[in-house]
């Protein structure tokens, strides 16, 4: 095979494992074939026996040579004939035309990065070495796919270095800059990477984002570590602190800094008896509900309670997960799998869990939830799972549970129960679910009431901060200016610690704080009207990225933004640095529920539409979950587009999971299809929702007001 032949086919070993073609086709790889072409391109050229002995460990030597012979066939047919690999009797090695990722990587460290690998960095995509491949039934290889990941974590990480050096002394910033995020992004708790960016926000112009910047590092420090920073960044913040803002290349002036005190107050006021209700709980041994109104700092509270009993994990739900089944679920298992990559859940438990999270199975189709032992199954799958994550947590600590779906909330409690009856036989830790007042839908809230009434449970009920402990915050914040407005802050926000530290950080932004108290300020009540003011200061691009964030919501990821909005990959990366500056949007995510929740208010009508409109398409191009998609295309006012991914989702409800799941998806399917004058197809869709729901026992839904 000539070297000319292989022209235009490249391998992707980083991150998902694929082939592509010169004519953009796109090949998915087996294990075994991804493991093959990860081996050559990371040790070179390899003993042909020692290979297949790796890849098929237990077999017979003749049939380890067929194997092998077979998979090189197979290769070659993916690729239309072309040799991928290089075989003779004694060795492998790659074809000289193949482009592989993993090799240009590890060419790179030391040099120039190639124009590949530098976009790859740049976009913060995944570099784990065949990500979500495992090989635990063959242990040689396993051991040497633990040795590559850490290699190849080790040769990006320099390659960063390097070339966020490079840029810096060529005072390419915003270069840099972009690879310092997409660096900070995939290792919050490198400090490395933190310093860059706190260096670079600042060299830029932006000693807000800078200092924003530090405080993000040093809490992720304090919580994923236990550690504080090194001297070296406290001092070159210190020396950010004590300079003057320096003029940004931008024509607009710089927003005004927000100190680190109000961005994170140091004191938390007025929480006393909240602290001794939490540790009276821990001793009782009981399950811990934090509520009060949004704003009222249940999140803060809990983290630093957690933080004092030892390790702690925070899981979350968001405002889109009530409309689909598991999702937070599946978020919350997908968090704990990569924060606790040596737990090896049984295989029996992977099966099951498979279900919602597709990478951990196999090749082969799960069979149906057909009978109530397969749902049992499905749930002490859950069960084990979330025991087996949360064995060397103290605390768990689950944010948000007004927004969990009704899904999730079942197989939930179904494994705290097992839990709290101590049939686990492992250590428990404390459970500490915090939800808004008033807003827990029916099904949670009789969760709730059941466990406190048996005494399982206690409430504790976060109320508002009194003037005096108003008066307390302000004094822990270190601003004099402030103080002689307690009284007007404590009457103006009526105690709600958010909508306190929101206000001080519009008096800071316009220059107030240290004059009289406004005369006119937007209605207490609510803190959007601040969020508000707060927008109109953005430029159009990064207010737009704002919105389209919002209406994203948990499935918004800043690589949909260049084509969703038709910005180019610098304007983005301008957009996101503005919103992160305004304490808007940091690392993807809103920085409060009620920041997204104004901004999602803050979009006409008609934006909304065109806005959904975009986010159906990217999504429907990256093959996201039926459901969003169909969501999407709804709320664009595209039912005829919705329809086919609407009935797609409930199918697969209700082939994989409890028929209960999908009744909903039909029903809506229904509605839409009657309207649309598609009466037969309408009845179709009422019968399979009214199927699924004798299935699971509870009445049909209701299909006129989807």
């Amino acid at each position: 095979m000539r070297q000319a032949d292989m022209t235009g086919w490249s391998a992707q070993v980083l991150g998902y494992a694929r082939l592509q073609g010169p004519r953009g086709q796109g090949v998915k790889l087996e294990r075994r074939a991804a493991a093959l072409l990860a081996y050559l391109g990371v040790e070179g050229p390899s003993a042909k026996g020692a290979v297949a002995g790796l890849l098929w460990p237990d077999s017979p030597p003749a049939t380890v040579r067929n194997n092998m012979r077979q998979l090189l066939r197979r290769l070659r047919l993916l690729c239309d004939g072309v040799e991928l690999v290089e075989a003779d009797h004694q060795q492998l090695a790659l074809s000289p035309g193949l482009t592989m990722d993993v090799v240009s990587l590890r060419r790179a460290v030391g040099d120039t990065l190639p124009p590949g690998v530098l976009a790859s960095l740049a976009q913060g995509a995944s570099t784990c070495l065949l990500s979500g491949v495992n090989f635990d039934d063959c242990d040689e290889l396993a051991r040497w796919l633990d040795g590559a990941r850490n290699a190849v974590e080790g040769w990006v990480r320099q390659a960063r270095e390097e070339e966020v050096q490079r840029r810096m002394d060529a005072q390419d910033w915003r270069a840099a800059l972009t690879l310092a995020e997409a660096w900070a992004q995939q290792e919050p708790e490198s400090e490395q990477a933190g310093r860059h960016l706190i260096q670079l926000h600042y060299l830029l112009g932006d000693r807000g984002a800078a200092l924003a910047a530090f405080e993000r590092l040093r809490a992720t420090l304090a919580h994923d570590l236990g550690v504080t920073p090194m001297p070296e960044t406290f001092a070159l913040v210190h020396s950010i602190e004590r300079s003057a803002p320096r003029t940004p290349p931008a024509h607009r002036p710089a927003p005004k800094a927000l100190p680190l005190s109000v961005l994170r107050p140091p004191v938390l006021a007025g929480r006393e008896d909240a602290l001794r209700q939490l540790q009276e709980g821990v001793a009782a041994g009981q399950l811990l509900f934090v509520t009060g109104e949004a704003g009222s700092g249940k999140t803060r509270l809990t983290e630093e309670f957690a933080a004092s009993l030892g390790t702690w994990v925070r899981m979350e739900a968001r405002p889109s997960d009530q409309d689909v089944p598991y999702a937070s679920q599946t978020r919350a298992l997908r968090t704990q799998l990569a924060s606790n990559p040596h737990v090896r859940l049984p295989d029996w438990v992977r099966v099951e869990v498979s279900r919602l999270l597709p990478e951990l199975g196999g090749s082969s189709t799960l069979p149906p939830l057909v009978s109530e032992a397969d749902e049992l199954r499905f749930y002490d799958a859950h069960a084990e799972a979330i025991a087996l994550l949360h064995q060397d947590n103290d605390v768990v600590i689950v944010d948000d549970v007004q927004f969990w779906d009704q899904a999730s909330a079942k197989v939930f409690m179904y494994a705290l129960s097992r839990l709290l009856e101590g049939k686990r036989g492992t250590r428990t830790p404390v459970f500490i679910d915090c939800y808004r007042r008033g807003e827990l839908p029916p099904y949670s809230e009789a969760n709730v009431r059941k466990l406190v009434d048996t005494g399982v449970a206690r409430v504790i009920d976060l109320g508002t901060l009194s003037p005096g402990e108003v008066r307390q915050l302000l004094a822990g914040l270190e601003l004099p200016a402030a103080e002689p407005h307690a009284e007007a802050l404590a009457r103006y926000t009526g105690g709600n610690p958010l909508y306190i530290v929101e206000t001080l950080k519009h008096l800071i932004e316009t220059e107030a704080l240290r004059k009289e108290w406004p005369d006119r300020l937007p209605p207490p009540g609510r803190v959007g009207p601040l969020i508000q003011r707060r927008l109109e200061r953005l430029s159009p691009r990064a207010r737009l990225t704002a919105q389209l964030a919002a209406l994203a919501d948990v499935h918004f990821r800043a690589t949909l933004a260049p084509e969703a909005l038709q910005l180019s990959v610098e304007h983005l990366h301008a957009a996101l640095a503005e919103l992160e500056s305004a304490q808007l949007l940091v690392n993807e995510r809103f920085t409060h529920d009620l920041v997204m929740e104004a901004v999602r208010a803050s979009v006409s009508p008609s934006a909304a539409r065109f806005l959904h409109g975009r986010l159906a398409r990217v999504f429907e191009q990256d093959a996201a979950p039926a459901i969003v998609v169909a969501h999407h295309w709804m709320e664009a006012g595209r039912d005829e587009r919705a329809l086919s991914f609407l009935l797609t989702a409930a199918q697969e409800d209700e082939r994989l999971l409890p028929k209960g799941q999908a009744a909903g998806h039909y029903a809506r399917a229904a509605t839409l299809l009657e309207a649309a004058g598609r009466h037969e197809e309408a009845a179709n869709a009422r019968e399979a929702a009214a199927r699924c729901q004798r299935s699971d026992g509870a009445p049909a839904p209701e299909t006129s007001g989807a």
